[in-house]
Order: C-alpha cells, then sequence, then structure tokens
C-alpha cells in the first residue's frame, strides 16, 4: 500500500471534502492520478494537486502539514492504514472510520468521530461539540474503536453512543453522554451539568480531581448511588484506561463510588466517581 506527503500550499478560499482521501483508495495509483483526484470545494470540486504539494513517502501513511481547519472529513470511513496530520483538522474528522489510525496534532472541529465503528482517532488538542456522536439526523452515535481527546471536548461529547471507548484528558462541556446506549467514557478533568442525562446504559468515569459534579436535586437526580461491589469490572475496565496515561493511570489503585441511571429513562447506566 503506497503512501503520500501532502503539504498545504494556502487556505482555500471555501470549505473542503476530504471524504475518499484514504490510504486504502490512494493505494497503487501513480502521482498524476493522484494529483488529479477532485475534492469538493463549496459546491464545485477542485483537484488535489491545486490545494497541495503531493509526494510519494512511507508505506500506508498519508501525512497532511498544515493547518486544515476548513477541510472536513479527514479519514472519513477509512478501514485501514494510517493519516497524519500535522496540523488542525475540520469538521467530521474520523467520522465512519472502521479500521485504521488518525493522529490529528492539533485541534479538530465538529463531530469528530461520529458514528465512529473501529480503528483509533487521537486528537493532541480540542474537540467541538458532538464529538463520538451521531451525524445529524441519524439514532446511532460511535459505535466501536477507541477515540483519545488530548485537550478539551465541547458538549453533546458521546450522544447516543453505542459502543467503544472514548477518554478526554481535559474538560468537556454540558450533556456528556447523553442519551448514551452503551460503551465507556472517560474523563481526566472537569465536566458540565447535566451528565449522563437520558442514559441508558454504558459507563462514564470521572478519574480526575475536581470532574465529578455533585449528585443532588438540583443536578443529578435521576441517578442513584449503589454499593454494590464490583472488583472484578472495576479493575479490568482500569487496567485498559490506565494504559492511557495521564489522570487514568493511577486508576487500578483507587476507589470508586457507583451511581446508576438515568432512571427518568429507565436507564442502567452508571456514572463511576474516582475517590483520592
Amino acid at each position: 500500500m503506497s503512501g503520500w506527503h501532502f503539504r498545504l500550499r494556502q487556505a482555500p478560499a471555501l470549505r473542503v471534502d476530504l471524504r475518499g482521501i484514504t490510504p486504502a483508495m490512494l493505494a497503487g495509483l501513480p502521482i498524476e492520478q493522484v494529483e488529479r483526484l477532485p475534492v469538493g470545494h463549496g459546491n464545485t470540486t477542485l483537484a488535489l494537486a491545486e490545494l497541495f504539494d503531493i509526494a510519494p513517502r512511507e508505506e500506508g501513511v498519508l501525512h497532511f502539514e498544515g493547518s486544515l481547519e476548513r477541510f472536513d472529513r479527514i479519514g472519513w470511513q477509512m478501514d485501514s492504514g494510517r493519516i497524519r496530520v500535522e496540523g488542525h483538522a475540520g469538521d467530521y474528522a474520523g467520522g465512519c472510520m472502521r479500521a485504521g489510525e488518525l493522529q490529528i496534532e492539533g485541534r479538530a472541529g465538529l463531530l469528530a468521530a461520529c458514528e465512529m465503528a473501529g480503528g483509533t482517532l487521537t486528537v493532541e488538542g480540542d474537540v467541538g461539540d458532538f464529538a463520538a456522536s451521531t451525524l445529524p439526523g441519524s439514532m446511532d452515535g460511535m459505535r466501536g474503536g477507541t477515540f483519545i481527546v488530548r485537550g478539551n471536548a465541547g458538549e453533546r461529547f458521546g450522544d447516543r453512543m453505542r459502543r467503544g471507548t472514548a477518554l478526554v484528558h481535559g474538560d468537556v462541556g454540558a450533556f456528556l453522554g447523553s442519551r448514551m446506549v452503551a460503551g465507556t467514557i472517560a474523563v481526566g478533568g472537569r465536566v458540565g451539568v447535566h451528565a449522563g442525562h437520558g442514559m441508558r446504559r454504558g459507563s462514564v468515569v470521572f478519574a480526575g480531581p475536581g470532574a465529578a459534579v455533585p449528585i443532588g436535586v438540583e443536578t443529578m437526580p435521576t441517578f442513584v448511588a449503589n454499593r454494590a461491589a464490583t472488583p472484578v469490572f472495576w479493575a479490568l475496565l482500569a487496567r485498559d484506561l490506565a494504559r492511557h496515561g495521564g489522570a487514568f493511570g493511577e486508576l487500578p489503585a483507587r476507589r470508586i463510588e457507583r451511581h446508576l441511571g438515568d432512571l427518568a429513562a429507565d436507564g442502567k447506566g452508571e456514572l463511576i466517581y474516582v475517590n483520592p
């Protein structure tokens, strides 16, 4: 499988849709054909060579150099190989990806990892609203894989999430894990109000100091404390999260407090508060 290096010439006038530009789709193509590949630019199209200086590189890697804040759907539906963005990314980064690795060394826009089903997406900076959630008009959020955010995340992170693991090392906005169906979300920083709103199943782990929102009449009245011991479950989950370091690194040695809900939606999910 061939790899390619794309160096951005200058920021485009309009937003660019990079769907289809994946390692598998470009495998075996000559450079002349890669340069002519059309990508959406507003209501028209441009050839890739009008936006990037293109050169071959190591096997299986697409390397984008430059700030791609106006470039959407990077890694859209990718199913193999690796994409590295040396800069920022636009909206829908890693959307519907099924396998492979997407690494963004800056921040990403709205709806990162929306309906992601497999692979690994790592964002070194912040992500916008509705990350790990649904596409507009859809019912299913993130469906598998691993999503790692080193910075902060916006609102509705993990909305309707169904499977997989999503970690945020920084802070997260309001309605974290809203309408969550299954899967695991772990947060190392602070969390906005209404975490777990409408949650059906799944686990949300508050790992860092100050991460937990208080349980009370005005905040989380539809979650109740559960004293049942779950040492095997927590040992396995904590060990899996600990490999990501940061606020998660010491989880296996810490005690937890579980709250079950959202009872207003007949939910059986859990908010896990990690004690010092």
